[in-house]
């Protein structure tokens, strides 16, 4: 029932959103006549919401920066997720997004999955052609949107843009190690090749799902980087948890609340509405210090 309905929402924020201009105007004519003026003032004001949240937030790129302290790890990491390139976006947002990580300083760049949304595979050679145009490395894992048959290509075209898919690997980058988990949706979160890491190091960890967390436990791991909540996608008071879907009720930024820390993008792209509502698409800064 949910699904149906945000499918109907999405489907009327796409081909009726046109409505909200001369629904605006109706609505400051009842205003100025007198007429009904209370309602007509709250379906203005929910007008104007909309048109920001659907036209102009979902074409902001913040840069929003983070200082994580006691990880034995000392890096700069920019960490993005959920570019949703497809139905909503494609590869003239992305090049927006690598011109302003390409004038960050960082030792590299961790993309937490979902690259994909409703997009057509033939597409995917242009729409990701942007990510070679980044001047420092970038490691990567799938998120839940990629894993569909259609997209079984998407890891050697991404390969094809320098961008190193680490799912059950690990890289040693000195004095930590880097590894990638699968996507938890598609019960692929299997962390137990980290028994083969070097247990002197730490190891900093990429999953799309932060509830993945729950599978680090038992290894040397002080921090996952995530994705896929959104942050909620829309804030609005009482109701932020719009396109959440955590079994551990994460939502945002940093959290201690399970065994293993967990920090989360709030994601640049847009799934199911689109929509984005004080919570801007963000690229997400991390300086992890000791």
């Amino acid at each position: 029932m949910i699904a149906l309905l945000v499918t109907c929402l999405e489907s009327l924020c796409v081909y009726l959103d046109w409505l909200s201009f001369p629904f605006i105007i109706i609505t400051i004519w009842c205003i100025k006549k007198h007429f009904y003026t209370k309602t007509a003032i709250a379906f203005l004001i929910v007008s104007i919401l909309f048109i920001w949240a659907h036209y102009l937030e979902p074409q902001i790129i913040r840069v929003k920066q983070a200082t994580i302290h006691q990880q034995h790890i000392r890096a700069d990491i920019i960490l993005i997720s959920d570019l949703h390139l497809g139905f909503y976006k494609d590869e003239r947002f992305l090049q927006r997004v690598v011109d302003k990580i390409n004038a960050l300083k960082a030792d590299y760049v961790v993309i937490a999955g979902d690259f994909s949304y409703k997009a057509n595979p033939d597409e995917y050679s242009k729409l990701y052609a942007p990510l070679a145009k980044i001047n420092k490395p970038v490691y990567a894992v799938r998120g839940n949107h990629d894993y569909l048959y259609r997209r079984r290509f998407m890891p050697a075209i991404l390969a094809r843009f320098n961008v190193q898919m680490i799912e059950g690997k690990m890289v040693d980058l000195g004095s930590y190690q880097l590894a990638g988990l699968a996507d938890r949706l598609a019960a692929k979160d299997d962390a137990s090749f980290l028994r083969k890491a070097d247990k002197s190091k730490p190891i900093l960890v990429i999953a799309h799902n932060p509830d993945s967390s729950d599978k680090l436990a038992s290894y040397n791991v002080p921090l996952l980087l995530a994705g896929h909540t959104h942050c909620g996608q829309v804030y609005l008071p009482f109701v932020d948890r719009l396109v959440i879907r955590s079994q551990y009720n994460y939502t945002c930024g940093y959290s201690t609340n399970m065994q293993v820390p967990v920090f989360i993008t709030p994601g640049i792209g847009e799934d199911n509405l689109p929509l984005r509502l004080f919570n801007p698409p963000t690229i997400s800064l991390l300086h992890l210090r000791p």
